[in-house]
C-alpha cells in the first residue's frame, strides 16, 4: 500500500525554506492497547517513520511517499479491528537567519488519523454473517468408576455461512477430570475457503 503524507504553507512574508516534521505511526491502536502489529514499513520493517517536508515560497506544497505492508495472515489475529495511521507534525527548528519564523495554523490540530480496514469475505456490505454448527461425540460410550478411563471427545465446528473471525470455543470439563490435552484440525471446504471455525 502506498501511503502520503502532504503538506502545505501559505500566508504573508513565507521564507524560502520552511521544514516541517512529520511521525507517522501504523496500526496506532495496538501500540496503545498491546498486540501485534499488522502493518509495517517497507524498508525499515518497523510501524513508525519519521520524515521532513521541505515547503517554501517556491515550493508551497510538498509530499513523502512511503510503502507499507500488509503482515501475512497467519502472522495475526485480528482482522475486524480498523488499522489506524497516525500522523504528528511540528515545525522543525528555523534557521537561524530568520527573525520571523513561522508558525502552525492555531486552528489546526498537530495531530491527524486515518482508518484502513481489512476487507473481509463477507460480501459487498463487510458484515460478516456466519452459520457456526456445533458437533461433540466420545469415543467411550460407557465409564467405569473408579478406573483410569482415557475419554477422546471429538468438537466438530462447522461454518455454512460468511467468515467468523475472533470465534472461540470453550470446553467445560469436570473437576474430577485430568486435562492431557488438545489437537487441532482445519479442513477448508471450498464453499466456506478462508473462514474461521
Amino acid at each position: 500500500l502506498k501511503v502520503d503524507v502532504c503538506a502545505a504553507v501559505s500566508g504573508v512574508g513565507i521564507p524560502s525554506t520552511v521544514g516541517l516534521k512529520a511521525e507517522l505511526h501504523l496500526d496506532w491502536l495496538k501500540g496503545t492497547k498491546g498486540g501485534v502489529k499488522r502493518v509495517l514499513f517497507l524498508d525499515t520493517q518497523q510501524p513508525q517513520h519519521s520524515g521532513l517536508l521541505r515547503l517554501g515560497q517556491t515550493r508551497p506544497r510538498a509530499c513523502l511517499s512511503y510503502m507499507i505492508y500488509l503482515k501475512e495472515e497467519d502472522e495475526f489475529r485480528d482482522k475486524l479491528t480498523p488499522i489506524t495511521l497516525t500522523l504528528n507534525y511540528s515545525l522543525a527548528l528555523p534557521s537561524p537567519d530568520q527573525t520571523l519564523p513561522p508558525v502552525l495554523n492555531e486552528y489546526s490540530s498537530t495531530f491527524l488519523q486515518e482508518h484502513a480496514y481489512i476487507l473481509l469475505d463477507c460480501g459487498d456490505d463487510n458484515i460478516c454473517i456466519p452459520d457456526l454448527q456445533l458437533s461433540a461425540s466420545m469415543d467411550h460410550s460407557e465409564l467405569v468408576i473408579g478406573d483410569d478411563n482415557l475419554v477422546m471427545l471429538t468438537i466438530t465446528a462447522v461454518n455454512q455461512g460468511e467468515g467468523a473471525y475472533e470465534t472461540e470455543l470453550y470446553t467445560l470439563i469436570p473437576p474430577e477430570a485430568d486435562y492431557i490435552g488438545v489437537e487441532r484440525r482445519v479442513e477448508a471446504r471450498t464453499h466456506n475457503k478462508g473462514h474461521n471455525s
